[in-house]
């Protein structure tokens, strides 16, 4: 039995991909040279190292329009400023490499229980016990093994990463070798988001009780990818960057770009003592510590604390 393991993704602005030949592999052994071509190495080495103090940087981003969009120009100008600071960077755009977000058995190149796949069994397996990761994602993880930290850039899509971006989280965080904590390979590492939205910044992070998000904070609908994610991988969340009103003019824009460049100086470029110094206020954009969006007074500390919950435990 054999099935397509590599299909075809939206490229850009809903438009389909040309269709290529299908890869077939088998079911129950994917060996590297049963993979094709088309994953060689996107990264080849050796790659960059950073000056003495300074840190390793992977940018991951997940945008359609590639190389256009403004959250391409904020990768580019975090990748300037870094570099002209003695940091190493990897731009990672998962569009342009043609990113598979689909977790399953293409991840493995064997498994233990051929006929009754479980997805952290394998995982555990290739991690631990001898079996083996699929090139592609075998690079995804050396990538975050190499970097000091990992800086997620997005479009906000329904409160969340795009499906393309999420399905890297699906497959490059790995039970038994990304989390929980006491497994994890990455522990120590930080790891930073910075969102591009539709609304205005305040009126995002400050929503009044009737608009459509029902008045709920979008630093607290991206908690999970921006919080909970790196503390279940044993990460520390760096305060997250959100910008609104993305789709502003060029001078606008120029603008945003500036404060993004600030925000990064102050929280990648420096150390953790320097979060909390002050600095301008931004027009456009605000950095979000996400450690301090649950106020202690909300975090449950006893049995009996409304947690939402109507029936069950």
């Amino acid at each position: 039995m054999a099935f397509n393991c590599f299909p075809n993704f939206l490229a850009s602005g809903g438009a389909r991909a040309p269709v290529q030949p299908a890869a077939t592999v088998s079911t129950n052994l994917l060996t590297d040279s049963a993979l094709p071509e088309k994953l060689a190495s996107h990264f080849p080495k050796p790659w960059p190292s950073p000056k003495e103090g300074k840190k390793r940087v992977l940018i991951i981003s997940s945008h359609p329009n590639v190389d256009k969009s403004f959250n391409h120009r904020l990768v580019e100008a975090a990748k300037v400023t870094l570099e002209a600071d003695g940091h190493a960077v990897i731009v990672n755009d998962l569009v342009k490499i043609g990113w598979n977000p689909f977790a399953g058995r293409q991840d493995f190149t064997s498994l233990k229980n051929p006929d009754t796949f479980d997805l952290q069994t394998e995982q555990v397996h290739a991690a631990e016990e001898g079996g083996g990761f699929a090139p592609d994602l075998r690079e995804q993880l050396d990538l975050v093994d190499w970097c000091d930290i990992v800086i997620h850039q997005f479009p906000i899509y329904w409160w969340s990463l795009p499906a393309l971006h999420k399905g890297w989280v699906d497959r490059a965080l790995v039970y038994h070798y990304s989390y929980p904590p006491h497994r994890s390979k990455w522990t120590g590492k930080q790891w930073m988001c910075s969102v591009t939205v539709g609304p205005d910044t305040e009126k995002a992070t400050h929503p009044a009780p009737g608009t459509p998000w029902q008045g709920i904070p979008y630093q607290n609908l991206l908690s999970p990818v921006a919080l909970g994610t790196p503390v279940m991988c044993g990460m520390e969340p760096v305060p997250m960057w959100i910008c609104g009103f993305a789709a502003k003019g060029v001078e606008e824009k120029k603008e945003m770009v500036d404060e993004y460049v600030e925000h990064v100086k102050q929280f990648v470029c420096g150390t953790k003592e320097d979060w909390h110094l002050p600095r301008s206020q931004p027009k456009w954009s605000a950095s979000i510590c996400m450690q301090n969006t649950i106020p202690d007074h909300e975090r449950p500390t006893r049995s009996e604390d409304h947690l939402g919950i109507i029936h069950g435990k």
